[in-house]
């Protein structure tokens, strides 16, 4: 019987293009080497204290091994798969055509344990229950969920059930990983206007005098930001805000580029990312231009929280909680 797993893209998403255009799931651990011959969990342990001799936290070295284990060896052909694309903010939903494979070159030198996998559709985070959303939030990089086996199969027009248990990670990272997408999610549903004031009151709260454009024809600056409250001193910075799943494509960027003077630096915040070719757009450019995709956003929101105007937390409701955290 079939088993559902999610299995992350890379520590911060950053294979999730490559895993979803190469049909396939890896992991990182590189130090680790071809894991073909291991069998049982304490091999797995042992090369593991092996590569990583320093690492000393019995718990951590438990947690580690057991996922690496997991994706190596419990994973079989026919189970279904999940990992996340934080930028679109979708699952992409997948069934294992394949074993375990030592294959550096396949996706990255950094993930060189990969299962294949066959892609069956994408599906926005917003259509799984509250709390399959909470399960998808897990800092675990491999973890089973078997409970959630069932939506998923009724998102796929429906299939069969098992339920196990799974192993849970330290407290304060799974809570910090499930208030990550919680948040996330919150910013997701903000109208375009809303997070575009939401972007001006995080330069405001950084220390920059900004404003929001009245809502018009799109010449291509949402905002304008400057150190005084004149506009006159420099750095003055004209900012672009995009708020959709969709990437942000070279032709917008050049059309942004092309709307700064002299003297004026860019700054494009896009909730769905950066395709590569605006990225390229934008670091050939003459002009200053950072881009801020919406995992970054959401850090300087938190960094600055604090200093957030009132009205402005009231779209982004937020209250700071203490946690025990192992030393």
């Amino acid at each position: 019987m079939a088993h559902l797993w999610m299995v992350r893209a890379g520590g911060d998403n950053e294979i999730i293009d490559l895993v979803e255009s190469k049909n396939a799931v890896a992991i990182g651990w590189s130090q680790m080497g071809d894991l073909s011959t291991l069998r049982t969990r304490q091999q797995f342990k042992d090369r593991y204290n092996d590569c990583f001799p320093e690492e000393k936290n019995q718990s951590r070295i438990n947690l580690h091994t057991g996922q690496i284990y997991r994706f190596a060896r419990e994973i079989k052909t026919d189970d279904y798969v999940l990992t996340y694309n934080q930028s679109s903010r979708k699952i992409l939903i997948g069934k294992v055509i394949g074993g375990y494979r030592y294959s550096p070159q396949e996706i990255h030198e950094n993930y060189p344990h990969v299962r294949q996998v066959e892609w069956l559709q994408s599906v926005s985070r917003d259509q799984f229950s509250e709390m399959a959303r909470n399960s998808l939030g897990s800092s675990l990089r491999v973890f089973k969920m078997d409970e959630h086996l069932r939506e998923v199969l009724t998102l796929l027009q429906g299939r069969q059930e098992i339920v196990e248990e799974e192993l849970n990670p330290p407290f304060y990272e799974e809570v910090k990983s499930k208030a990550d997408e919680l948040i996330s999610d919150k910013v997701s549903h903000l109208g375009p206007y809303e997070m575009q004031d939401l972007v001006a009151a995080v330069l405001r709260a950084i220390g920059y005098r900004a404003v929001s454009v009245k809502p018009g024809p799109d010449l291509g600056i949402d905002i304008e930001a400057s150190p005084d409250p004149l506009g006159f001193e420099e750095p003055r910075i004209m900012v672009q805000v995009k708020h959709r799943t969709d990437k942000v494509i070279a032709d917008e960027m050049r059309s942004f580029i092309g709307a700064l003077h002299k003297g004026e630096h860019g700054m494009y915040v896009s909730s769905g990312g950066f395709t590569k070719d605006a990225v390229k757009e934008a670091r050939m450019c003459s002009k200053n231009i950072r881009m801020i995709d919406r995992e970054q956003f959401i850090g300087l929101l938190l960094e600055y929280y604090d200093h957030l105007e009132p009205e402005y937390k009231t779209l982004i409701p937020l209250r700071r909680i203490w946690v025990p955290v192992d030393q």
